[in-house]
């Protein structure tokens, strides 16, 4: 039995938008509930271990939840509020066309030592959000990071770095002086930019903050190769911005401004770090824990390992009124924030309580019938279960040896069509070390993502771009010499929700519902972050997404401590 029942917000799921919205409902002074079915923060944001990806593979795409039965019958006391009931289900469609590769085992090393992000690859903003929102909730104490030693584009079939900062272009002696100077020049537009608080200055006419990004970096002339490091190494765009017929893809001056002030001020930031990118300890899976650390210190209940059955409803309004638990118990909320991994049936059931765990008084004539906005059958965390969805293709190695020697922690960007042969999307690889602890020593983890829309193609290209860096038995074409050797990899397809509505008659949302979204296909954290304060100030309107801020620091590891909040 928890006790008390009753909270003004209750959380179901471990993942990192669920723990950050715990954590910062807590730093509010509300009282928080989480819950999940998972043993140890299992979510799409979670760090498996090596057995946990192989039941993975083997499941087909689903992540194993506890299975409960409770010891006795429960008895609540009597109530006379009826609710209408949603049953919660696991979402059928989360991952696909799973494909484990492994020659042997035993070359892997100490399998216990792997954690291998499933949302992989991604990277945290020195000067982002992420780390902001880390320093205020005083989840730094509880995660320490590994800067990124290096980031590269793939350019006439090798690897060309990518300067970090002024002092990178100068020291670069892959660029001629022309390149340095042409991007130099683009460096000091920016940092106008920056110092004009987001204004027009004299290099932007009024309206170019509007238009396409790609317009203005022909303006000032920039070769196509500076072109690509900013569009794709540094601006960090996803789609090809020279050749799209869908205006929609491509990104304004304003934003691509913004993203590369950010990433100059990132790189300067913390004096230990030698770029703009930092990388979790242990794997992307510590940062939900230091969330659900800091909401526990702030008087968070947490309950793992309970499935959560239904999502209550109040039959006159349609207002959110908690949820039932597998253990038969009502825990009651009118504010529930459920993770993106549930669908919500269409029920036109309700429950009366008193209940037991064992029986329920049901209706099922009784109240409206409950629908998603666009008329679907089943809809809930933005995934609408039928039709078309945006996808991200993604794929887990592990080699033998680093891709740069000297190198552990190393990111590699694939511009549009830079694979030979192929016309595809941004390609994104991110090399891991033992110094990560994230695999054992001597081995290397390498992670790659694309966004796709069909599976076959992206497993294709995600091949050709691991045939560029790897050597394997089949490959003909040898790009690298005494290229690392590839001895284990699982590719998967994973879905990218957007929150749609969850409404009841007469199209009305359900008052007190929100959702979280799955990993998006950026390689950074930023799109996360903004959606989850934005449910956070849907859930608090009147306070500060992590109020009381606190000035501290975040460690890395082997690389410094620090004293303040711009020191590792």
């Amino acid at each position: 039995m928890i006790e008390p029942s009753t909270f003004d917000v209750i959380v179901v799921g471990t993942g990192l938008p669920e723990s950050i919205l715990a954590a910062s409902v807590a730093a509010s002074g509300k009282t928080v509930l989480h819950l999940d079915a998972y043993e140890g923060y299992l979510s799409p944001w979670a760090s498996l271990y090596f057995s946990q990806i192989g039941d993975f593979a083997t499941a087909g795409g689903y992540l194993p939840k506890s299975s409960f039965a409770p010891e006795e019958e429960l008895s609540f006391t009597a109530e006379e509020t009826e609710y209408h009931t949603l049953e919660l289900k696991d979402a059928s469609d989360l991952y696909s066309n799973v494909k484990l590769e492994c020659t042997d085992e035993s070359v892997l090393g100490r399998l216990n030592r792997y954690h291998l992000d499933l949302a992989g690859p991604k990277v945290v903003f020195c000067a982002g959000p992420l780390v902001d929102a880390l320093i205020k909730a005083q989840a730094d104490h509880h995660v320490r990071f590994k800067a990124v030693e290096a980031s590269y584009i793939w350019r006439e079939d090798q690897m060309k770095a990518v300067p970090a900062s002024r002092a990178d272009v100068f020291r670069d002696k892959t660029l001629g002086l022309s390149d340095k100077r042409f991007l130099m020049r683009f460096f000091k537009l920016v940092s106008e930019y920056t110092e004009s608080e987001g204004g027009v200055i004299e290099a932007l006419a009024p309206g170019d903050l509007d238009k396409p990004f790609v317009e203005l970096l022909r303006r000032q002339q920039l070769p196509t190769s500076i072109q690509e490091i900013i569009l794709y190494a540094i601006a960090l765009v996803d789609v090809d911005q020279e050749h799209t017929s869908d205006a929609t893809n491509l990104i304004s001056t304003k934003d691509g401004l913004q993203t590369l002030a950010l990433y100059l001020a990132s790189a300067v930031r913390f004096p230990d770090a030698p770029g703009a990118f930092l990388y979790p300890m242990y794997g992307h899976g510590d940062l939900p824990q230091a969330f659900c650390r800091c909401a526990a210190v702030r008087g968070a209940i947490y309950v793992l390992r309970m499935p959560i059955t239904n999502l209550l409803v109040n039959k006159e309004d349609g207002e959110c009124k908690g949820v039932r638990i597998a253990s038969g118990q009502i825990l009651h909320s009118e504010k529930v924030v459920v993770g993106p991994t549930f669908c919500v049936e269409h029920l036109t059931t309700s429950v009366s309580t008193p209940m037991t765990s064992s029986s329920s008084n049901v209706d099922a004539e009784e109240g409206p019938e409950f629908h998603t906005s666009d008329d679907s059958s089943k809809s809930f965390g933005g995934r609408v279960l039928s039709g078309d969805y945006r996808k991200v293709a993604r794929c887990l190695c592990i080699t033998d040896k680093s891709l740069q020697p000297g190198l552990s922690t190393v990111l590699i960007i694939f511009p549009p069509n830079s694979l030979a042969g192929r016309k595809s999307n941004v390609v994104r690889a991110l090399q891991l070390g033992a110094s990560s602890d994230v695999c054992p020593d001597g081995k290397y983890i390498v992670q790659f993502s694309v966004n796709c829309s069909n599976a076959t193609e992206a497993e294709e290209t995600l091949q050709a771009a691991k045939n560029a860096l790897f050597s394997e038995g089949g490959s003909e074409v040898e790009t690298m010499p005494d290229k690392p050797k590839l001895l284990w990899s699982i590719f998967y397809v994973q879905d990218i929700s957007h929150p749609s509505r969850v409404t009841w008659q007469s199209n009305q949302e359900i008052k007190g519902l929100k959702s979280t979204v799955m990993p998006d296909g950026t390689i950074d954290y930023r799109g996360v972050m903004k959606s989850t304060e934005m449910i956070y100030h849907q859930l608090c309107p009147e306070t500060e997404f992590f109020p009381r801020p606190i000035t501290t620091s975040i460690s890395d590891e082997g690389d410094g401590d620090a004293d303040d909040t711009n020191e590792l």
